[in-house]
């Protein structure tokens, strides 16, 4: 269960290292509610999850060996309660379907800094709300 008022934990998975760089630098500004780790395919983030909890992952669609849509997917059997965000700048109606199930949310690059974090915001606040309901059951 998340706790309300804890850093969150969030893994952003892309094969571009300036991309990568891009985002470490554009969310230092949120070092103090979030711990963030980068990876650089899904390959390392599958092993880097099964060692470490996230509370959301943001990953690329398109990358070579594993890709976006098979790294969602198997995040959604292992590690259900993870919000899944798609970040990726391949947006054709293939992409987009082998995602649909897996992710909680799409987003295109590029992306504002601003929109991510909302989304990012919304998914916790979500996600915070279902664990205290299922909690009380």
């Amino acid at each position: 269960m998340i706790e309300v008022g804890m850093k969150k934990h969030i893994l952003f998975v892309d094969d571009e290292p300036n991309v990568l760089a891009g985002l470490r630098r554009s969310l230092r500004t949120q070092r103090a509610e979030w711990q963030m780790a980068f990876c650089d395919g899904a390959r390392d983030a599958l092993e880097l999850i099964d060692q470490t909890h996230f509370d959301a992952v943001v990953t690329d669609m398109r990358m070579p060996g594993m890709d976006g849509g098979e790294l969602l997917n198997r995040l959604a059997e292992k590690h259900p309660d993870t919000v899944r965000i798609v970040l990726s700048g391949h947006s054709d109606q293939e992409t987009i379907m082998r995602s649909v199930g897996p992710a909680h949310q799409y987003l295109n690059k590029p992306c504002e800094v601003d929109v991510l974090k909302r989304v990012l915001a919304r998914a916790f606040s979500c996600v915070s709300c279902w664990a205290v309901k299922r909690s009380s059951r």
